[in-house]
């Protein structure tokens, strides 16, 4: 694929173009899910074929064929050249793309067991027996859904800085989500496994139990009582914290945003934003996570971006239009969930580094408060720095003792008063809840994380 994948990018410099790149993929991948005991779908993607685009002094061309065919090609090449001259007549601003190091690299994510090596049969029946282990937890589980999903794929990325970036990727992600009902209550309950690599990781011990995991919460959070509302010292675990970092932070600190005035943070560099104890990164290069990626979808080398340094804001992730405009470094940002969609700024594993309390400590220093537990969903408005989350589960803090457990818990607050708050960071760092963000239409593999944090003053708010 590599010399039709140069070929393309000459072509279409010849016809015009200021900046050209081509992604040609060839892919495959199998999607299961299982709802209360019954096979949904199984789903099994074979597709190829390559995403073009064109620049012209502001403008952008972009076009797909889906086919690897140099002709078809060649045709692409055409239509996204004219599409940029036209795009370029209508541009509102005019710039030009800054060359970035011309990369030329191979590389192959670590597998043990290509997915496509294993039998449907035995990838249904774990998605199966997950379900299984959560109808039989306990007869208040009232609804299952499993998910099973693996990829494998051929990526060459091409651009006319030269760069030729040839990639093998392989990744399998497996989640179950349990509902119990008792006396009018419903409650979820979740887990997730996934990572880049093959289906070893469904052999795993924490994978064979993700459904009784989920189930396991379902019923916990029915024996609870509603949250509390008001102002709380909160204590975050470590998926609370990864998912602050993601959502209410990781953001605002996308380019596209800052440039289209869609984030608080516009204009901050180098201001503080945080206590100055947070040092909070966003890192494609961790090997083994469900963001990991050497190389990003328009062959620029990926690298840690590191958003807080204690506490002053260092930067944004950027993309080759970003960095171009706002005359910054091409940091390796930039991704698209496949071949038929242009690459966007996205954000990989982020999360907030480790500090130096023990987890014990902070709880036991904390006189009254919540200990908040996990994330099910959120609310963001990166353009005021507003949030809302609902978390899995809360528990009483009396004196630096775990106390009574809540349900229906609500975090809402402005972040940048919210990490200016923090008065205590964890010792103990992990990712958590491998998942996918959505953006413009796209989903991209993420994963989250960071220690134990504590915050004062979180307004809280639950439902009866």
């Amino acid at each position: 694929m590599e010399d039709v994948a140069e070929e393309a990018v000459d072509r279409c410099l010849t016809l015009g173009a200021e900046f050209a790149d081509i992604r040609l993929e060839s892919i495959s991948g199998v999607n299961i899910i299982v709802m209360d005991g019954k096979t949904k779908t199984v789903t099994a993607r074979v597709e190829s074929g390559c995403g073009v685009r064109a620049f012209i002094r502001g403008g952008w061309g972009f076009a797909v064929c889906n086919s690897l065919d140099r002709a078809k090609v060649s045709a692409a090449c055409e239509t996204a050249v004219r599409l940029a001259k036209v795009s370029q007549e209508k541009a509102k601003v005019e710039f030009e793309i800054d060359a970035a190091p011309t990369l030329r690299v191979r590389s192959e994510y670590a597998c043990v067991e290509a997915p496509s090596s294993i039998p449907l049969s035995e990838k249904l029946s774990f998605a199966l027996g997950a379900d299984e282990s959560m109808r039989s937890h306990d007869p208040r589980i009232s609804s299952r859904n499993t998910r099973y999903e693996d990829y494998e794929g051929d990526r060459v990325v091409a651009n006319s800085f030269g760069s030729a970036v040839t990639t093998k990727e392989f990744w399998t992600l497996a989640s179950c989500a349990a509902w119990g009902r008792s006396d009018g209550i419903v409650q979820r309950g979740h887990h997730s496994v996934g990572s880049v690599g093959g289906y070893e990781l469904i052999r795993s011990e924490e994978a064979i139990g993700t459904g009784e995991r989920a189930a396991e919460q379902a019923i916990r959070l029915l024996d609870s009582k509603p949250a509390p509302a008001g102002k709380f010292t909160c204590i975050l675990d470590n998926p609370m914290t990864g998912l602050l970092a993601h959502e209410a932070f990781g953001h605002a600190c996308e380019a596209d945003a800052v440039l289209a005035g869609a984030s608080v943070l516009e204009g901050m560099e180098g201001e503080k934003v945080a206590h100055e104890g947070v040092t909070l990164v966003d890192d494609p290069t961790i090997p083994g996570t469900f963001g990991y990626f050497p190389t990003d979808w328009e062959g620029v080398e990926a690298g840690k971006h590191v958003l807080i340094e204690r506490g002053v804001l260092k930067g944004f992730m950027h993309n080759l239009e970003t960095s171009s405009r706002m005359g910054a470094v091409p940091n390796g940002a930039s991704r698209a969930e496949s071949y038929s969609s242009p690459p966007i700024i996205r954000m990989s594993n982020t999360f907030i580094e480790a500090g130096d309390s023990k987890k014990d400590e902070l709880i036991e220093d904390t006189k009254s408060g919540l200990l908040i537990k996990g994330g099910q969903y959120g609310y963001v408005e990166p353009a005021k720095g507003q949030f809302m989350f609902k978390c899995d589960e809360a528990y009483e803090i009396r004196n630096g003792e775990i106390g009574q457990r809540y349900r229906d818990t609500i975090l809402t607050g402005i972040i940048l008063e919210v990490l200016n708050r923090i008065t205590g960071i964890g010792d103990d760092f992990r990712l958590a809840d491998p998942g996918y963000c959505g953006k413009s239409g796209q989903d991209a593999r993420t994963t989250d994380g960071g220690p134990h944090i504590r915050v004062e003053d979180i307004v809280i708010g639950g439902l009866t």
